[in-house]
């Protein structure tokens, strides 16, 4: 670069060889920064473990990086005090921060967030009041679809603090059904047709036995909890459906399901 500039000097162009120096190497530094963002790229796609999200928020990263150094570069070749440069950009940033502590706060939640992975996009979490899929984590809020296709946006500052509840972390989960019955009804019969529901359905695991147990009183009902396992997959179709087969089987075998009734006496 210095005989380049050397040789623009001896043509008579000395003023404007830094100039035409700087530029060369802005081209040329531009068009690195575009291949290291490539090459970074092809390289994420290639980690399945890696989350979408965290893909973009790393390219960003490598794309200003980059960007930063080379006008760095380009103000050195300028005879641009960098020190001078490096300190405006830090005033600049507090102030900006400062004016969006919001903001910076949700993001440093953000980077937080995809950094610990507490969940992924397509997981099913509840969080803050709110439950449905996680469709994508962005650096300011992660949205979420709800059971009925509606679209919820929480701020990953409030997401950090919040309790989270992941559903699709662990490949199975537990599904727990309180069963009511009458006070005069033979507990042990009942624990047996609930037993015989469900040891027919073959969504149920079987490596764990289901537990069941009269569990507690109620005010007009004995109430028998059935736990089984089963994959997340699986969950919500098997809760409906032994509601279903436990609703038929008590019929069939005169088991009263208590339901609260209101009587009126008129004088």
């Amino acid at each position: 670069m210095e005989k380049f500039l050397e040789h623009l000097t001896n043509l008579g162009l000395g003023a404007f060889a830094p100039v035409v120096g700087t530029l060369i190497v802005l081209i040329i530094g531009l068009l690195l920064v575009k291949t290291l963002v490539k090459i970074a790229a092809k390289a994420f796609e290639k980690n399945d473990k890696l989350d979408p999200s965290v893909e973009k928020l790393l390219l960003v990263i490598v794309r200003v990086g980059g960007c930063a150094v080379l006008a760095l570069i380009c103000a050195e070749m300028l005879s641009i005090p960098t020190t001078s440069l490096i300190t405006l950009l830090g005033t600049f940033g507090l102030a900006f921060s400062l004016s969006l502590q919001s903001t910076v706060e949700n993001i440093a939640s953000g980077i937080f967030i995809m950094a610990s992975k507490p969940f992924l996009t397509g997981h099913w979490i509840s969080a803050g009041g709110s439950e449905g899929t996680v469709i994508r984590i962005g650096l300011t809020h992660t949205e979420l679809k709800t059971a009925t296709n509606q679209k919820i946006c929480i701020p990953n500052g409030k997401l950090a603090g919040e309790t989270v509840v992941n559903y699709s972390v662990e490949n199975t989960r537990r599904l727990d059904l309180t069963i009511p019955v009458a006070y005069d009804t033979d507990t042990d019969k009942a624990k047996k047709v609930l037993a015989q529901v469900v040891a027919v359905d073959e969504r149920i695991l079987t490596d764990t036995a289901p537990f069941i147990r009269v569990w507690d009183f109620d005010s007009s009902s004995v109430n028998i909890v059935v736990r089984v396992w089963t994959e997340c997959s699986d969950y919500w179709e098997l809760r409906s459906s032994l509601i279903e087969k436990i609703k038929v089987a008590f019929e069939e075998n005169d088991i009263t399901i208590p339901y609260n009734t209101v009587t009126v006496i008129s004088k």
